[in-house]
């Protein structure tokens, strides 16, 4: 296996924030009782799977890039949709 570029890196780092204000929100939104606790736990389950996945596929930079930011932009959608 080679050795992964600086771009990889970066964009692995970049894809890790956006999977840990994901989890912030998660958290915040559920402690603060936006949301009812049934999306809070598959949001939580999701953020769980989409972190496995991005850990073992960090080089594929793109897909782990569009997969992190869906995960935000479905959070928040669905926090508007479902916000008590």
């Amino acid at each position: 296996m080679s050795e992964p570029s600086p771009r990889q890196v970066l964009y692995a780092l970049v894809a890790g924030g956006f999977l840990a204000v994901v989890a912030v929100l998660i958290i915040g939104g559920a402690v603060a009782g936006l949301v009812p606790a049934w999306w809070s736990m598959i949001m939580a389950a999701g953020l769980v799977a989409i972190a496995i996945w991005s850990a073992i596929n960090w080089r594929r930079t793109a897909p782990v890039l569009f997969v992190s930011i869906g995960l935000l932009v479905i959070w928040a959608a669905g926090t508007l949709i479902v916000a008590i």
